[in-house]
């Protein structure tokens, strides 16, 4: 009998009580396409762009993605299962840098947080949680960057939770009208302690 190979581990992990083990690792476009597929064209995910898109298209897109050297796409692990993506820019390369100047230290961040079989309470809180906490554990970043949609109220709500204040709203391609806002280093700490005071 042959023994499975071991999933690697992931390059960061957070854990987070009442929630498990949260993780990330570099997306795989073999091992992940199809599973981000199947999340990206379902109605909540209707901000991410990619509702009509077949399977060769996400896998065109997240191609593209790792040939940039300024993007990024990582999958989330939940207890060692994929849940979420995340991907990593920098600003000084995106259109949102057009929008505003950005500054040495700025690292740009999109989530797309998988639909749940089993709802756990707190759990997109944590996602974004150990987002951050992977992205500060760069002694290079600064602030995060993040553009969405005005009309997503959901993430709105959750980036004044972890310490994003909304600096303007921007025109991005694709007829998009953004949120622009930022959180700095400063800015999540202090959310963190506000949130863990109640």
């Amino acid at each position: 009998m042959t023994r499975a190979a071991a999933l690697p581990e992931p390059d960061f992990r957070h854990y987070v009580a009442g929630v498990g083990s949260l993780g990330l690792r570099p997306f795989d476009l073999d091992q992940h396409t199809e599973l981000l597929h199947s999340w990206v064209t379902q109605p909540y995910a209707k901000y991410w762009g990619l509702l009509t898109a077949s399977i060769a298209d996400v896998r065109a897109e997240y191609e593209r993605i790792e040939r940039s050297a300024h993007h990024e796409a990582f999958i989330g692990l939940h207890d060692g299962e994929p849940a979420f993506l995340m991907e990593r820019y920098a600003p000084a390369h995106d259109p949102v840098g057009q929008t505003y100047e950005p500054l040495p230290g700025d690292v740009g961040m999109h989530v797309l947080v998988g639909p749940a079989e089993q709802p756990i309470a707190g759990f997109t809180t944590a996602v974004f949680g150990t987002i951050m906490e992977f992205l500060f554990s760069d002694p290079a970043v600064d602030r995060v960057v993040v553009e969405p949609d005005v009309h997503n109220t959901k993430i709105h709500a959750l980036n004044d939770r972890m310490g994003f204040r909304k600096d303007s709203i921007v025109e991005l391609p694709g007829d998009k009208k953004a949120w622009l806002s930022f959180c700095t280093r400063e800015q999540y700490l202090n959310a963190v302690r506000m949130n863990e005071a109640g």
